[in-house]
């Protein structure tokens, strides 16, 4: 049984975020064929940008069945923040934080896999969000799929521990 905060199924795949293929038509479709832990498409944090057709339709998520799990993508704390706050009030009820794509056009803006380069920027932005919204949230970092909601929270002293948090791929943590 994988649990996410008050979200538990006995499946243990996460189709993952992929941009520009886990839109809601596909989300739709795995779900008519069983799957129930989605991630949609990266989202910027930049909340100037959703204006955008393309952010519009990432966006897209309040007619979803629960959970709904949306990324943001970014690197500056106050704006993740702000993003994932937004995503929440449209619906989003777990926030994944991309610290995994390798795109040059993410990385370049120290957002993706880049911020694993900076561990502090990675705190501020986890401590940013975290303070902005009271729902789970995920995170990709080096191919493994983190519940850092769950996982850190003895470390940082954050809303609520559960020995049921796993890290997928590479085997379970914390079982």
């Amino acid at each position: 049984m994988l649990k996410v905060g008050p979200y538990s199924h006995h499946s243990q795949v996460i189709v993952a975020p992929m941009a520009g293929v886990t839109d809601q038509p596909f989300r739709n479709l795995c779900r008519k064929f069983g799957a129930f832990w989605l991630v949609s498409e990266m989202v910027t944090s930049d909340t100037k940008l959703w204006g955008t057709e393309k952010s519009k339709h990432r966006l897209r998520i309040h007619d979803e069945k629960e959970p709904r799990w949306i990324q943001i993508a970014g690197s500056e704390p106050s704006e993740m923040a702000e993003a994932a706050r937004r995503n929440v009030e449209l619906g989003a009820q777990i926030i994944d934080i991309n610290m995994g794509c390798p795109a040059k056009k993410v990385c370049n803006r120290l957002a993706g896999s880049a911020l694993l380069r900076d561990e502090s920027l990675v705190g501020r932005i986890l401590q940013a969000v975290v303070k902005a919204v009271d729902v789970p949230w995920s995170g990709l970092a080096n191919g493994l799929l983190i519940i850092p909601y769950l996982v850190l929270n003895p470390i940082f002293g954050w809303k609520e521990f559960s020995p049921t948090a796993r890290t997928i791929c590479n085997g379970t943590y914390g079982q």
